[in-house]
Parts: C-alpha cells; sequence; structure tokens
C-alpha cells in the first residue's frame, strides 16, 4: 500500500496538535508539522516554522515538498476580540489569504490528493444571532458574508476542479484539547478558573447557563474525522458536522469537574469572565510559582472572552449584553450515514484533558 504523507497546518493548536499527535501513531502515514511558533516541546516530527500571511515565506517552506499527499489544514487567525473579528470582512481576507497561500504553493509542489479544513458552528450564522434551526445540518444555505468559512471552501471548490484532489470541511463544536496560546481553549479556561477559585478558599461556583444544552468535540475525535475525511472518496467535496456524539450542560457536570480539582461544588452563579478576570494576573503567578507550572496566564487564557461564550453568562458578541446566548446543536447524522460512526463521552473526556493539562505542568497536579 502505497504511504501516505500529511502536512498539518497550525500544528500547534488544538486540532493539530492532536493530529499530528494521532498520526504518528498510524503506521502507513508520515507526517510534517508546520505552524507560526516553534515547537513548544520534543517531538520527532519534522516542523516547519512560517508565517501563513507571508508568500515568501510560504514558498520557502513548502515549495521544496515533493510528497505530501495530504493537507490537514487547521490554522486561524483570531482578531483580538473575537466576536467583533468574524464579522469584520478583514478577518474572512486574512484567512483566506492563508489558505491560498499554502494550498497555492503545496499544490505546484507535490502530489496532492486531498485537503481538510476545519469549520464551525459560525457556517450557521451563529456569530449574527440564534441558529434558524435546530439542530443545524449541512444542507442549509448559506447565511450573509463575511465569513471566511464561505471564502476558503469557494476557494477549494474553484481549484479543485482542475486538479487531482479533493477537499472536505469539518464542523466542531467546543473543541476540547490542548494548545498554548490559543483564544478557544475552553479547558485551559475551566482549569484557570477553578485554580484560581481554589487558592483564594472559595467553593468551585458553576457559571455556566443553567438551561442551555452545549455539544463538544474531542481534538483526537477531529484528528480521526480528518483521516477518514482523506481516505474516504465519499466525502470530497462534502462538508461534515462533527462532535461527540452527546450533549451537557455545565451545571449537569458541575459535581464531577468539581471533584476532580478536590473542591466543594457551589451552585450556579454567572459572572462575567472579562471583568472579574482582569486584575488576576498576579494571583497566576503565585499559583504558577507555588506549584513549578510552566505557564504564563495569558499562554493558557490568552482572551477570557471565550469563557463568558462558552458559558453563556449573558454576553453575545453580537445579540448584546443582555440576551441570553442560545443552545446551539449540530446533526451528526451526514457523517455517521457516510461512514464515520466515533464517539466518546464529554464528561471522562474533559477529565482526560484536565488531567492532560496537568501531565503538561500547566495546572497543578
Amino acid at each position: 500500500m502505497a504511504r501516505n504523507k500529511a502536512l498539518v497546518v497550525g500544528a500547534l493548536g488544538l486540532v493539530g496538535r492532536a493530529t499530528v499527535e494521532h498520526l504518528e501513531t498510524l503506521e502507513d502515514w508520515d507526517v510534517v508539522g508546520a505552524s507560526r511558533r516553534k515547537p513548544d516541546g520534543e517531538s520527532s516530527t519534522p516542523f516547519l516554522s512560517f508565517d501563513a500571511r507571508d508568500r515568501a515565506a510560504c514558498e520557502a517552506q513548502l515549495g521544496e515538498l515533493r510528497d505530501v499527499t495530504h493537507l490537514v489544514y487547521t490554522a486561524l487567525y483570531e482578531a483580538p476580540r473575537l466576536g467583533a473579528g468574524w464579522v469584520d470582512p478583514a478577518h474572512a481576507e486574512i484567512n483566506l489569504e492563508m489558505l491560498r497561500n499554502v494550498v497555492e504553493v503545496l499544490d505546484q509542489a507535490s502530489p496532492l490528493r486531498h485537503v481538510t479544513v476545519l469549520q464551525g458552528t459560525k457556517a450557521y450564522g451563529v456569530h449574527h444571532g440564534p441558529p434558524a434551526r435546530t439542530p443545524c445540518k449541512e444542507r442549509e444555505p448559506r447565511y450573509l458574508p463575511p465569513n471566511f468559512y464561505y471564502a476558503q471552501e469557494d476557494l477549494l471548490r474553484e481549484r479543485a476542479r482542475t486538479r487531482d484532489w479533493s477537499w472536505t470541511a469539518l464542523r466542531p463544536q467546543l473543541v476540547c484539547g490542548f494548545a498554548l496560546g490559543s483564544p478557544n481553549n475552553g479547558v485551559a479556561v475551566l482549569g484557570v478558573y477553578a485554580e484560581i477559585c481554589r487558592e483564594l478558599g472559595l467553593p468551585l461556583r458553576c457559571p455556566g447557563a443553567s438551561g442551555r444544552i452545549l455539544e463538544a468535540t474531542d481534538a483526537r475525535l477531529l484528528a480521526r474525522a480528518a483521516v477518514w475525511a482523506g481516505t474516504t472518496p465519499a466525502c470530497a467535496g462534502e462538508a461534515y458536522n462533527i462532535t461527540n456524539g452527546d450533549v451537557f450542560t455545565w451545571p449537569d457536570l458541575w459535581p464531577r469537574i468539581a471533584d476532580f480539582f478536590g473542591m466543594e461544588a457551589g451552585p450556579l452563579h454567572p459572572i462575567p469572565f472579562e471583568v472579574v478576570m482582569a486584575d488576576k494576573q498576579p494571583l497566576w503567578d503565585r499559583i504558577v510559582e507555588k506549584h513549578g507550572l510552566r505557564y504564563g496566564m495569558r499562554e493558557l487564557v490568552p482572551s477570557w472572552e471565550f469563557a463568558d461564550m462558552i458559558f453563556a453568562t449573558g454576553v453575545h458578541p453580537s445579540l448584546g449584553a443582555s440576551a441570553a446566548t442560545p443552545s446551539i446543536l449540530v446533526s451528526t447524522i451526514k457523517a455517521r450515514q457516510h461512514g464515520f460512526a466515533d464517539c466518546l463521552d464529554t464528561e471522562d473526556m474533559l477529565i482526560e484533558w484536565l488531567e492532560e493539562h496537568r501531565r503538561r505542568g500547566a495546572l497543578p497536579g
């Protein structure tokens, strides 16, 4: 059997890191990682460091790759203000430019067979307001742009018409994994919040809205989905919602989360994270010194805006401060019908990723 070779762009992010680690375990795959930053740990995987916005850097780093068969593109530019960036035309253009640079250079250099890109529920307009239907399905028409998902998909669709490769888009919910500097790392948000409460001698009060039903996607599950999409002909030119397969509410998970941290589970008490965490940097520095941790607060949680979104604390980027963030559910029927039936328990997954943050020296043991 011919070997596959994947280039994972965005290899230090939540999904990219998990994808590299998964591909390293597969006997018939080789993998090369690429990211703007240099690796933060030891790895046997070859690694390229460049800014995808720089066409010359892309040509210098990718132009010599002659045997890449699969591109797993997980890189992402986010504006300093997440919500504002999602409706900014410049945000869409920058993300389009990054993908275009990588694809055009790699397409000329290597015998590509497949490109996998990541999307999400902004494909269903949730950055504008509540979704039009529940659950969201891949066959729904597009919503008003700007939206870099649409721009990237159009680029791939048009280019693939005259090439020998295909593409697939994966649409997860609340991706959980390990990454540094990610503004969308919900596990790090949870861990830092809990450890600050513990250091202050407070009970671990649940900040999540009581009636909001959520879904999550393990980054490792997405890695397996990327391999499936890249090796399954039926996935060519398709988009798939990918989630763990269950649903949850924060209050229902909270007793087990509190038990993990050895804390009393407090009652529901939504808080504005961006406000109350604004002065907690010195406290986290003391926690780092006390427990010999490896990472500062901004490495784990660059912005607390995402915390306000995932816990639905009454602040939604477009609905306004008084609006409750709605439940957003997606259907994964299409992926199952096309052959991807992988799933896992979200409650168990969260505990596993919190343990992994401890193992990597991000949280106290």
